[in-house]
């Protein structure tokens, strides 16, 4: 036992000092961190200046320019409560109107005629007017008249914004569904794919941890020490600690997201990631790479080279590919046969259980017996490995190819 944490320790400072681990295993959710931070800072001042601008149909004071109105037919007979003080004067008729922005004492004027309600013609009168650079604000008006002609400040207002809509399912709702937010709909696919990432790239630092030692002769000195189970072992432990601690991280920032991020990310109150499905997927993604890792450290066994390795490590991840083919399935009819066998086979289910656990609720028998299963899967495959550290020294210097791969596990080499 002793041998294997000595193993294990010397595999964490290794990695540790590997550039590749640290760009993906700290820069990356610390960068994705920083964007959510900039985001957010950016979306809150927005939203402090929305929150400033008027009400539609109105004029923000800072810009108020006072107006006349010369109304032939007497339409209007009161102003909406929301209209600033002081935007409108009215005037007798046009040539009053007319002296007075003559004199600078109103910027425009606006001509009603009497014919108005059945034409739906009227006049704006400015001064000068640059039609490629003047904006004309008329929202006011726009609203003015609407609620003069029904007559009824409350029905102009249900004219203006007719439709307020409310949507109920009759479907029993999942883990957070029926919230209308981007972080909702794309959670199951976030968390898949932040499992994928720690399962492949410390798959992938493991196979080339040992590429390397092999090609340079250190497996040589360290089984004269070790035996084969107690090196395959620390070596897995130690990047299957360092890939949790990166799990955590990814997971730590989006949870900071998804409770932090409020209104300037667009996320409902109320909205939360629940604790035990954040637990499930360190689980998950530390089983899931016992299971992929170990059959990467047999690749990195027999592998001359790193790059030898790359077609036979496409072989092996074929399950987790297949699942990424059905991921839509899962998501969108999570209790469907193919989807409880995604999520119950060894090989699939450490992202095929997350993505369920996200998009439904998953009965607790399910999950336990996934990683049960995933736990009898990784032993089996760690003392099949094994074996391919025996037959190392037979294999060295010799092609890897899927055959020779597989006949190696199978105690055939």
């Amino acid at each position: 036992m002793s041998k294997t944490l000595l193993v294990m320790l010397q595999e964490i400072k290794a990695t540790m000092r590997r550039k590749v681990f640290l760009l993906f295993g700290f820069g990356v959710p610390l960068l994705l961190g920083l964007v959510a931070v900039i985001v957010m800072a950016i979306n809150r001042d927005a939203s402090r200046a929305a929150q400033e601008e008027p009400l539609p149909g109105t004029l923000d004071n800072s810009e108020l320019i006072t107006e006349g109105l010369v109304d032939q037919g007497g339409l209007i007979e009161y102003l909406p409560a929301d209209l600033p003080d002081g935007w409108l004067v009215e005037y007798p008729d046009v040539a009053a109107a007319q002296a007075a922005l003559e004199e600078g004492e109103i910027g425009a004027f606006y001509f009603v005629p009497a014919d108005y309600v059945e034409t739906g013609d009227l006049t704006y009168v400015k001064e000068t007017h640059n039609p490629l650079g003047d904006d004309l604000r008329t929202e006011s008006m726009e609203w003015l008249l609407v609620a003069n002609l029904l007559g009824d400040e409350r029905l102009a207002m249900k004219v203006r914004e007719p439709l307020d809509l409310e949507v109920t399912s009759l479907a029993l709702p999942g883990p957070n569904e029926g919230e209308d937010s981007w972080i909702a709909e794309l959670l199951p696919n976030l968390m898949a794919l932040i499992l994928y990432m720690v399962i492949i790239m410390s798959s992938s630092i493991l196979v080339a941890a040992l590429t390397d030692e092999k090609k340079n002769r250190v497996l040589e000195v360290l089984l004269s020490s070790v035996s084969t189970r107690q090196l395959v072992t620390g070596k897995i432990l130690a990047v299957g600690i360092l890939g949790v601690l990166m799990m955590v991280l990814y997971v730590l920032v989006l949870w900071s997201v998804a409770n932090f991020g409020g209104q300037p990310l667009a996320i409902p109150e109320g909205f939360e990631l629940p604790i035990p499905l954040l637990l499930w997927a360190c689980v998950y993604a530390l089983l899931g790479y016992a299971i992929y890792g170990s059959q990467m450290a047999g690749l990195g066994a027999l592998a001359p080279e790193l790059k030898d390795s790359r077609g036979v490590s496409f072989i092996v991840l074929i399950p987790l590919i297949a699942v990424y083919m059905f991921l839509i399935v899962i998501i969108t009819n999570p209790d469907s046969p193919i989807a409880i066998f995604f999520s119950l086979f060894p090989l699939t289910s450490p992202v095929g259980m997350i993505t369920r656990m996200v998009a439904t609720e998953v009965p607790a028998w399910q999950s336990a017996l996934a990683a049960l299963l995933q736990i009898a899967g990784a032993i089996v495959i760690v003392r099949i490995v094994a074996r391919l550290f025996r037959a190392q020294t037979l294999l060295s210097g010799q092609p890897l190819s899927v055959r020779r791969y597989f006949g190696a596990l199978l105690g055939r080499a």
